[in-house]
């Protein structure tokens, strides 16, 4: 598995040799995105699903998302748009699939978080913009890679990123959803989680930064 993190929530993943973007905002940086086959979209803000060239020049993507998602999609003229919904589990291809997972975001009208698997790869948990779940204790033992956000902006701050991390207990843990609309030490989250005695792997990356799982 190959996993490049582009800022805020924006990651780009190759899974079974898969391509998936993930939540591209405005500010994003679309010349440094390769080819994309789906775009998954966690929820309809402006900062998850940005009307940027990037959406126009990928047009051979497919755009999957809960249902204020799916009809922002149709109204932009996205043809390739599914609608996926709270506990939906999707085969795109090559055995790799995705399962929605419901959020607690109260300024979203449907926010969901994505689990990704892939045959004999590691299990990807994407959270979208959250600060709970009813799901994380029932995913303990299930993700290898959990990406959280710890800006505390309408999202978890450290200490709440640091809670699920306990509840989920993954392998690794990539920050995210800061350095581009708000500046957060992520180190904050390591020292949260040392105070809670959970030893885990916590991989700041850089922008463009690419990761090899």
């Amino acid at each position: 598995m190959k996993l490049i993190w582009y800022g805020h929530a924006c990651f780009w993943f190759e899974i079974n040799g898969v391509r998936i973007l993930i939540d591209p905002y405005p500010e994003v940086d679309d010349d440094m995105i390769g080819d994309v086959d789906y775009i998954l979209v966690t929820h309809e803000h402006s900062d998850h699903y940005g009307k940027t060239p990037l959406l126009a020049r990928l047009r051979g993507a497919k755009v999957i998302g809960p249902k204020p998602v799916y009809l922002m999609a149709i109204s932009d003229g996205i043809s390739d748009v599914m609608e996926i919904g709270d506990k939906q589990e999707i085969e795109l291809e090559k055995g790799v699939k995705v399962k929605a997972i419901y959020m607690e975001h109260p300024s979203s009208q449907y926010p969901v978080g994505y689990l990704i698997t892939g045959i004999g790869e590691k299990r990807v948990l994407h959270t979208g913009d959250t600060y709970s779940s009813p799901h994380f204790k029932r995913l303990r033992g299930k993700v290898d890679i959990l990406m959280v956000p710890i800006s505390g902006r309408s999202t978890a701050n450290e200490r709440e990123a640091a809670a699920i991390v306990e509840d989920i207990r993954p392998k690794i843990v990539i920050p995210m959803h800061y350095g581009v609309y708000s500046q957060v030490n992520p180190e904050k989250l390591q020292n949260e989680l040392r105070k809670r005695r959970i030893w885990v792997i916590v991989k700041v990356l850089e922008v463009g930064e690419e990761l090899i799982l």
